[in-house]
């Protein structure tokens, strides 16, 4: 009990500064506020219940997901857009931040529209969904120190996207040189552990607001990387810090770290007036990024 009570208080902590994965001043900041109070009522009852490193093996897949089963038994939902008509292309994941879902990352990055209108790429986009909302929890991925609850229950990330790379490459006409993670927050970080440990696969990521979270990192190959970062996040600080008892490096030192460790090119673009939520010219600026690969 006292376990699950500590991963109430994370959660909420999480969820009360951060607000991952919404776009600011317009009308889904209402909406995004009133999910993540139901999150944590969810996760509070799930807590007072039931041991939380319980799994059922069974995943919500919402409508119009497609799912795969990992070898962990662990039943993953991810949607697919298809811009490629049908010819060779890259492979894009977009990852969404704790607390946040596939479909909500989606709708307020548009990064289909900047891919496709900006820069005339057609890649394949992939938005999986984090674990959690199997269990009434907010959603995350394991990208090493972060977060909550994929990290308490030792969810391997890593293998369900290299699975799920191996079943997309043989649904679809896929570029092998050209398979690219994008993530906001916690999908950031998890965007930085997948160029770490699945960089045969992975050949350049984009994070925005998230930090490099894993304590080593030997990449197989160089993987591109370009960092977004804000002076006005305050969930993810720019400059570092403690916040709900985890510590996150700089964006500087995530970046310095990357590179490194033989990992490439590292690029690492900042303004004094971004905040952790995804703002309107990220899209367009990981789209101009990903179009040089």
């Amino acid at each position: 009990m006292m376990r699950c009570l500590l991963l109430v208080i994370t959660a909420i902590s999480l969820l009360g500064v951060a607000g991952c994965s919404t776009a600011t001043n317009d009308a889904r900041g209402d909406t995004t506020i009133t999910q993540a109070t139901d999150v944590v009522a969810a996760t509070t009852t799930l807590a007072a219940n039931a041991p939380a490193a319980e799994q059922d093996g069974n995943a919500l897949v919402p409508p119009g997901f497609e799912s795969i089963t990992t070898v962990d038994g662990r039943v993953r939902s991810y949607q697919v857009v298809d811009l490629s008509n049908g010819e060779l292309a890259p492979l894009l994941f977009v990852l969404h931040g704790f607390g946040g879902t596939a479909e909500m990352i989606n709708t307020y990055s548009g990064f289909d529209q900047s891919l496709a209108d900006l820069y005339d790429l057609h890649p394949v986009v992939v938005y999986p969904n984090g674990i959690g909302a199997e269990d009434g929890l907010p959603q995350s991925w394991n990208a090493g120190g972060c977060c909550p609850f994929a990290t308490f229950n030792l969810v391997d990330d890593v293998e369900f996207f290299d699975q799920l790379i191996t079943e997309l490459i043989a649904s679809y006409d896929i570029d092998p040189k050209r398979i690219w993670a994008v993530g906001h927050s916690n999908g950031g970080m998890m965007a930085y552990r997948l160029a770490c440990e699945l960089s045969s696969r992975i050949t350049a990521i984009g994070v925005a607001a998230g930090a490099m979270m894993v304590d080593s990192c030997s990449p197989t190959r160089p993987v591109a990387a370009l960092h977004l970062h804000g002076g006005l996040d305050t969930v993810v600080p720019l400059t570092g810090g403690e916040i709900a008892g985890i510590v996150f490096p700089s964006a500087q030192s995530s970046v310095d770290a990357f590179e490194r460790n033989g990992n490439g090119t590292a690029r690492l673009v900042t303004s004094p007036s971004w905040p952790h939520d995804w703002q309107p010219e990220w899209s367009a600026l990981f789209a101009e990024f990903l179009a040089t690969q």
